[in-house]
């Protein structure tokens, strides 16, 4: 294990300030089970992402350190080469790590799981890629592992980023956001068929379906079967949208009429309307809409055991 050489990737800000602790911690972690450790932090997610794809072909794997956004920066870096992808939770929502089991404000059991992986074979997941197509958009491609929030969803998460309680900021803006909320006039186009026109208050495509500190939007939804799930709630008055995220929470929403969810492997999205509505992905902004996104099947090694499926079905998970 000793010719192993690991990036390890932290972001200073993540949890208020504890992440760099943290980022000390798993160092120290990594370096007692016999790795060759090159802290790849920087003061920018520009400047570390830099100096990762700079010695990217040197790597065994990168560890990143940090929230959802965190997650997603290291799935950028690694996505399509072989260097596997470690994940130490030390964000504010932490919800992609919270869909993989893996154990949140416990650095030391998630840097054990990291370690046992390395000696297994790879376990790969799917990403979700998330283009800019409006005319006049400025070219730009994204990753995100988790979700894509392209409604209701995307203006609380908005609002949230900006106070200081992952939890509470996103209980608190859903109840600031939702009096003046009304359904949105989307249009899509799903695996490049025809464009229809769709008035939903939330629409969310799902690769794990779990955002918000822990609501579990498409229940089923798993990141190694090579498709999304493209959720809508659509026909639902503000009361019952206020009573449907507690239900989100258990997961019992899917019960509902004004609950869809259908595969999909690819999606583009626009508004009806002249209001620019700017897609969420993994807790960070994105492009305005217009976007298309799709999925990336397998794009990602990574450093961890998937959850059972709940189907009982088989996984693209590991290879040799």
């Amino acid at each position: 294990m000793s010719r192993l050489r690991v990036g390890l990737l932290t972001n200073p800000a993540a949890a208020h300030g504890a992440g760099r602790r943290t980022g000390r911690q798993v160092a120290q972690l990594l370096r007692l089970a016999g790795l060759s450790v090159v802290d790849l932090s920087g003061p920018s997610a520009h400047v570390a992402r830099a100096r990762a794809e700079d010695v990217r072909d040197t790597l065994t794997a990168l560890v990143v350190i940090g929230g959802d956004g965190t997650v997603a920066l290291g799935a950028e870096i690694v996505a399509g080469t072989p260097v596997r992808l470690g994940i130490v939770p030390a964000g504010s929502g932490n919800d992609f790590a919270r869909a993989l089991d893996i154990p949140i404000n416990d650095p030391e059991e998630a840097t054990r799981i990291l370690l046992h992986a390395l000696s297994r074979p790879a376990v790969r997941i799917d990403a979700i890629e998330v283009l800019a197509t409006g005319e006049h958009a400025l070219p730009h491609r994204s990753l995100a592992l988790g979700n894509v929030n392209l409604g209701f969803d995307a203006l609380v998460n908005a609002r949230a980023n900006s106070a200081r309680h992952h939890t509470m900021r996103y209980t608190t803006a859903v109840l600031r956001e939702l009096p003046a909320f009304r359904p949105l006039p989307f249009w899509i186009e799903i695996d490049s068929g025809e464009r229809q026109e769709l008035d939903a208050s939330i629409l969310t495509l799902c690769n794990t379906g779990v955002f918000g500190g822990g609501m579990r939007m498409a229940p089923e939804a798993r990141v190694d079967d090579g498709q999304l799930e493209l959720a809508a709630v659509t026909d639902i008055s503000r009361t019952r949208l206020l009573r449907f995220f507690p239900r989100v929470f258990r997961g019992t929403h899917t019960e509902l009429d004004e609950v869809q969810i259908q595969p999909v492997r690819q999606i583009t999205v626009g508004v009806r309307s002249g209001r620019g509505l700017r897609a969420y992905a993994d807790g960070e902004p994105r492009s305005v809409l217009p976007i298309t996104a799709r999925i990336l099947p397998g794009a990602v090694r990574l450093l961890a055991e998937l959850p059972p499926d709940p189907a009982g079905g088989s996984t693209t998970g590991g290879e040799a």
